[in-house]
């Protein structure tokens, strides 16, 4: 077994429960698949068949058509609410840029917690803390302008970034209006309202920030007034 997918394994909250002993268990009969930007992990309304574990890249979540799409990367899993309660998938998953994915059978999985009560509910208040985490992420965006939405996530990119700043985007702009729940020319118009604030996007995954302090500024006065 590979000792980087155990450790993987390990390191995802979901799994931080298991024993380090059973992670052989649970990874009997798993698989490795690499996709491609765009292709689907798993469709909305198909049965759970697998849980995915996202080893590298990064997978997005279709959470509903009005929302802003859910952004997981390495470490996080995909598809535990419906495999843990047995349902189809509320929604789609797809790969963002080229992923690598560990796929553990869902039966597997289930056959194990079904003699492990302890990891069962450890896991389910992972998921449940997981879900409000999300829930949050959403509430917060749809509050915001798309404009707003835009500065926060720029912010977040700058980090501790003081003065004149540049960042890099971590995927395709097209991605980028699907994590923030609008379309691509929508994002453009929020770039475009930004330029006043000192923020420049260049052709490619580059963007200036003139002052990272009049950004921040920016942000506050909209959460203020919002």
């Amino acid at each position: 077994m590979n000792s980087d997918t155990v450790c993987a394994m390990r390191r995802s909250l979901l799994f931080s429960a298991v024993p380090a002993g059973d992670a052989a268990v649970l990874l009997d009969g798993h698989g490795t698949l690499s996709l491609d930007d765009g292709d689907v992990v798993f469709a909305e309304g198909t049965p759970p068949d697998f849980l995915f574990l996202v080893l590298s890249g990064e997978v997005l979540i279709d959470a509903s058509a009005s929302a802003p799409q859910l952004r997981l990367s390495a470490g996080d899993t995909a598809g535990e609410e419906a495999v843990l309660t047995s349902t189809p998938h509320a929604a789609t998953a797809r790969a963002a840029g080229p992923v690598t994915l560990l796929s553990m059978p869902a039966g597997t999985l289930m056959g194990y917690l079904e003699s492990h009560f302890d990891v069962a509910i450890a896991m389910i208040s992972a998921m449940a803390g997981n879900l409000r985490e999300q829930v949050r992420e959403i509430t917060e965006l749809k509050m915001q302008s798309t404009a707003e939405r835009l500065a926060s996530y720029l912010l977040a990119l700058a980090g501790d970034a003081t003065g004149k700043a540049v960042v890099r985007l971590p995927y395709e702009k097209r991605h980028l209006a699907d994590h923030l729940g609008m379309d691509p020319a929508t994002l453009s118009r929020a770039f475009a309202k930004l330029r006043d604030k000192g923020v420049v996007a260049s052709r490619t995954d580059k963007v200036e920030i003139a002052d990272v302090a009049t950004l921040r500024n920016y942000g506050d006065c909209a959460a203020f007034t919002a």
